[in-house]
């Protein structure tokens, strides 16, 4: 299924598609080259060096040079290699917590529900097949859901603690090195080990090594970026100042804002229900000592630890951040009716295989829901032929559907290492507006670095401009050109293509046209 709603999506350079795919791309070739990934911000870094690493799978035996220039040259297939590779990973991770839930559940339904994660929200599955974060986020929260079922088989917790706190610790540590934002999540191992062993200090002893196991993990898994720590932990200390998404302060009544923001990554009955039922099953279990208490302990963690992640990510509510929260969804229902069942002494069974049906149906009309708009925006991108203005400058900004923008806004956020090569590979023509760090400046610049605008447009009869954040380049416009530079504006979905000296067909403008 998530092949054939990559399919609908068309090329990654599409506006909706590229920020931060390419990124990630160029990242795996700066790693490759031995050079320390220059978008690090998330870290991301397991996306970064895993991308390397099947890329150089992929074209065994050639050397850096060459499979860099292949890369660069085709990155769509190279992208899209990237893409099923974490796609099988979604769907072995998927496999296993079905085959745990299978074995300690000892029901088929209980199972599926497990495996039901990734299109338990479409926030999920719409970003699973992607070259990004959240696509190895997704298989993390399952090996944390397999793991934590499989720590409910009776004695084995107390039996195998060490390991479950190295396996917990090395899931953490790959999640935090993928996403920092998830960092909330990994606070469930602690209320599944603080039960480990036959007294308080087995548990006490067991939350250590995780902890120790964690940290070990991240630092493993994040150095091909041991060169950017410093830029890395500049960026949390920037975003953790001040009550603003980004670092600094909001008025007041923004502030006071932030408990509805929480409410809002609530908003999705899969997510609220759930939570409180879980919340409500865990307080009855312990008043009336009802239930098995690993399964009562695993659901405490769950709900504490989504709720500490909406906390955190508050200061920009955006469901995509909530992702390693949904995909515990599944389990956290699993064991609310496993704790409905010992509390209300009567079989839940038959009125959960209805709803799981449901479930079923109702997230088949959302994949195709996701597939049609996909689609759509698919098809307005790709209704710009951009082959009509091959004589013109080419100017683009964030984020023109352009494979050429691409690579360029990638290769600029990445460092700008292939700058040169990029040029070499590349005929004349094509230009890019930036404002990515900075939405006060814009700069004019082409693959090797900033231009003067008014010459460079000079040596050519006309100028396309493809942009999303179109208001933006109006207002920084007289910054790097003077006079009228723009005759005619047209739409392309989300995309505006505006022109001087042709028409948005393709048709030379007649001289008293271009008069101001």
């Amino acid at each position: 299924m998530a092949f054939w709603v990559r399919a609908q999506g068309g090329p990654a350079w599409l506006w909706f598609n590229l920020d931060p795919d390419y990124f990630y791309l160029i990242d795996s070739l700066n790693i490759i080259n031995l050079t320390t990934p220059g978008h690090v911000y998330h870290p991301g870094t397991t996306v970064q060096w895993l991308g390397a690493l099947i890329l150089k799978i992929n074209q065994w035996g050639a050397s850096t040079d060459a499979l860099t220039a292949n890369v660069l040259a085709s990155p769509e297939s190279s992208l899209s290699l990237i893409s099923t590779v974490f796609i099988f990973i979604n769907g072995a991770c998927a496999l296993m917590v079905g085959v745990v839930g299978l074995r300690v559940f000892g029901g088929v339904v209980a199972a599926w529900f497990l495996q039901m994660a990734p299109v338990m929200s479409m926030v999920i599955f719409k970003h699973s097949y992607h070259v990004k974060p959240e696509a190895l986020l997704l298989a993390t929260g399952l090996l944390l859901a397999a793991v934590s079922v499989l720590s409910l088989s009776p004695g084995l917790l107390a039996r195998r603690r060490w390991r479950f706190a190295i396996a917990f610790g090395v899931i953490a540590g790959f999640g935090v090195a993928t996403k920092i934002t998830a960092f909330p999540v990994f606070l469930l191992p602690l209320f599944v080990l603080a039960g480990a062993g036959e007294n308080i200090g087995d548990g006490l002893k067991a939350m250590a090594l995780y902890s120790v196991a964690a940290l070990a993990a991240l630092i493993v898994f994040t150095l091909p970026a041991v060169g950017a720590y410093d830029v890395f932990f500049d960026w949390m200390m920037t975003v953790s100042q001040g009550n603003s998404a980004y670092g600094g302060t909001v008025p007041v009544d923004q502030v006071a804002a932030y408990p509805l923001q929480v409410l809002k990554l609530f908003k999705r009955p899969a997510f609220h229900v759930v939570f409180i039922l879980g919340v409500v099953a865990v307080i009855f279990a312990v008043r009336r000592r009802t239930g098995p208490a690993p399964e009562i302990w695993l659901l405490a963690g769950i709900v504490v630890s989504q709720f500490a992640h909406a906390l955190l990510v508050a200061k920009q509510a955006n469901a995509i951040y909530m992702i390693p929260s949904f995909v515990l969804i599944p389990l956290a229902f699993v064991l609310v009716w496993r704790l409905g069942e010992a509390l209300l002494s009567r079989s839940l069974g038959p009125g959960v295989a209805v709803l799981l049906a449901a479930l079923v149906a109702a997230q088949g009309i959302g994949v195709s829901k996701l597939v049609r708009e996909t689609a759509a925006n698919r098809d307005q991108a790709l209704s710009v032929n951009m082959d009509l203005f091959k004589g013109c400058a080419r100017v683009y900004s964030y984020a023109a559907s352009s494979e050429l923008y691409a690579l360029m806004l990638a290769d600029y956020v990445t460092g700008s290492r292939f700058g040169g090569l990029l040029g070499k590979m590349i005929a004349p023509g094509d230009y890019w507006l930036e404002h990515w760090w900075d939405q006060h400046r814009m700069v004019f610049r082409d693959w090797r670095g900033p231009k003067d605008m008014s010459k460079v447009l000079k040596g050519y009869p006309c100028a396309v401009y493809r942009a999303t954040d179109w208001a933006t380049i109006e207002r920084l416009m007289p910054q790097v050109m003077s006079g009228s530079a723009i005759k005619k504006i047209c739409k392309a979905g989300p995309e505006t293509i505006a022109t001087h000296g042709i028409d948005c067909d393709g048709k030379p403008l007649q001289p008293e046209s271009l008069k101001p």
